[in-house]
């Protein structure tokens, strides 16, 4: 069964960390003492304020059987359905990056001839780096899926190309965090319970600890190394939750992973806000 963790809201938000898939990869991954192998969740951020919807990441999609290791599930929209969302509520989406695990939500039916928007209310926000990586990229190329996925955004006249801490959302931002992959970024919700998502700048709650774990998948070693100890800086105490990829915070900010499970329960009674859609350029 789908599980949905409800998270002090944020900015005005209402935040949930919704599981849409979990995967089963060598423990190495994580680090030298664990086991052989080792399942993580994949992760989503859900954020509402009134009828306003942000999806931050949206699973694998079609690209789940690329997964390279025996045992992996990813179902979004079963997933969001639990959490009482449906595709056509949702009217933003933020990729943190364009790995599949992460973007391939984005597109349902056939890969890669038959393709079309699993979201058809939603513009795409990506940022510029990511965006031009993928343009130059072999559409081709294993586990590609972000070459293909731009070309049906722009058809749909959906993507939306932003710069570092650029304002997608009423209060939520993107910011650099790279390593990971080209264009890798940081989710930012403000205001007076700040809240960030850390996307793959971490992938256990352990790589908090241990940063120098978490390099096997980074494009950039070096950045990404230096990206988690940013993160961990910037915070007295980064509250990680399992899931393997994300969470990190600014001073003072609750930060949260896409492959941890664990987030802090909500307030009730907090104000919400209008969300400032954006328009694709």
């Amino acid at each position: 069964m789908a599980r949905q963790r409800a998270i002090t809201p944020a900015g005005g938000w209402q935040l949930q960390l919704v599981e849409v898939g979990s995967g089963r990869h060598p423990g190495s991954w994580v680090g030298p003492t664990y086991p052989e192998w080792y399942w993580s969740p994949i992760n989503v951020l859900l954020l509402e304020s009134g009828s306003d919807v942000v999806l931050v990441d949206c699973g694998a999609g079609v690209a789940g059987s690329w997964w390279p290791f025996e045992g992996f599930r990813s179902d979004t929209e079963t997933a969001l359905a639990h959490a009482g969302v449906s595709p056509g509520d949702v009217g933003l989406v933020v990729l943190t990056h364009l790995d599949y695990d992460h973007a391939g939500g984005l597109l349902q039916g056939a890969w890669p001839d038959d393709l079309r928007l699993a979201f058809p209310q939603a513009n795409v926000v990506a940022h510029r780096d990511a965006v031009e990586a993928a343009r130059a990229a072999d559409p081709d190329e294993q586990y590609n899926v972000g070459t293909r996925l731009l070309e049906v955004l722009e058809h749909e006249s959906r993507l939306v190309v932003v710069d570092d801490d650029d304002e997608v959302a009423r209060d939520v931002r993107v910011r650099s965090a790279p390593g990971h992959r080209a264009g890798h970024v940081c989710v930012h919700v403000d205001g007076s319970d700040p809240f960030v998502h850390a996307a793959d700048t971490f992938h256990h709650l352990v790589h908090a600890a241990h940063p120098e774990w978490d390099t096997s998948s980074d494009q950039f070693p070096e950045l990404g190394m230096g990206a988690r100890r940013a993160v961990h800086t910037e915070r007295d105490t980064v509250d990680l939750r399992p899931k393997r990829r994300r969470d990190g915070a600014q001073q003072g900010a609750v930060p949260a992973v896409s492959s941890r499970t664990r987030s802090r329960s909500g307030h009730e009674g907090r104000p919400r806000r209008r969300v400032r859609r954006l328009r694709p350029r």
